[in-house]
């Protein structure tokens, strides 16, 4: 009998809050340049309606063209057991130079989205768009094979969080705030640290209220460079080929 009782309630279905990340802007450079790459990314997200801090990994594959234009996609999960995975588009284009030879602009645009059904218990999705508009300052020799740079940033998210099986619960929600991170690069390694200061709206579910706080989302990454080359910053560009 009590084996039968622990079965049952082994299988009863329960809800897991999806959790809606902040993912790496990866600074205001393209990385790579040209050519591919793959990383490791992990940090902080928001989870449900409830708003409550959850912890995020994810993997990405990504490609850069003409040191202008990069994309990745990644696979993105929480850590709780039966979380759902997910998925998030990046893109960036890089603006420029706007603050001299040793910065470098991008706008940076993500899409991510999951879902999960178990029901009776649950039937959610979410998807959130971010844009962000990081710039990048190198503090080193742009010659050296060692380059650290800073950055920081607007960013502003937009999540809706759809339930399905109560539709009244559904939240919609902007999130306005700023980011900064440092990023090391050697060789073909870029490690990232970033965080975003960000305002969390108030949310009201099943009469209990969440959220109204400011907070810190923090993250960092790892970038494996497979080919072709990194950002050339303006100061390496013109020392290599002065103008008569």
């Amino acid at each position: 009998m009590w084996l039968g009782v622990v079965a049952a309630a082994c299988a009863t279905p329960v809800r897991v809050a999806l959790p809606s990340p902040f993912p790496l802007t990866y600074g205001g450079t393209v990385i790579p340049a040209n050519g591919a790459v793959v990383g490791l990314d992990f940090g902080d997200g928001l989870r449900g309606q409830e708003l409550q801090r959850a912890e995020i990994t994810a993997g990405m594959i990504g490609l850069g063209v003409a040191d202008r234009v990069h994309a990745s996609v990644a696979s993105y999960g929480g850590r709780e057991d039966a979380d759902a995975s997910g998925t998030v588009w990046r893109v960036k284009a890089r603006v420029g130079d706007l603050f001299g030879p040793l910065s470098s602009v991008s706008a940076h645009v993500a899409y991510a989205t999951m879902s999960r059904s178990d029901r009776p218990a649950q039937d959610e999705s979410l998807s959130a768009v971010e844009v962000a508009v990081p710039a990048e300052f190198l503090l080193t020799d742009p010659a050296d094979r060692r380059m650290f740079s800073i950055y920081a940033g607007p960013r502003v998210t937009r999540e809706v969080y759809i339930d399905h099986l109560d539709p009244g619960q559904t939240m919609r929600h902007v999130y306005v705030g700023a980011l900064g991170g440092a990023h090391l690069r050697y060789r073909v390694l870029h490690f990232f640290g970033e965080a975003t200061v960000v305002h969390v709206p108030t949310s009201v579910l099943h009469q209990l209220t969440y959220g109204g706080r400011w907070t810190v989302m923090p993250s960092g990454g790892l970038l494996v460079r497979l080919g072709g080359s990194d950002h050339k910053w303006s100061a390496a560009r013109r020392r290599a080929d002065p103008k008569p």
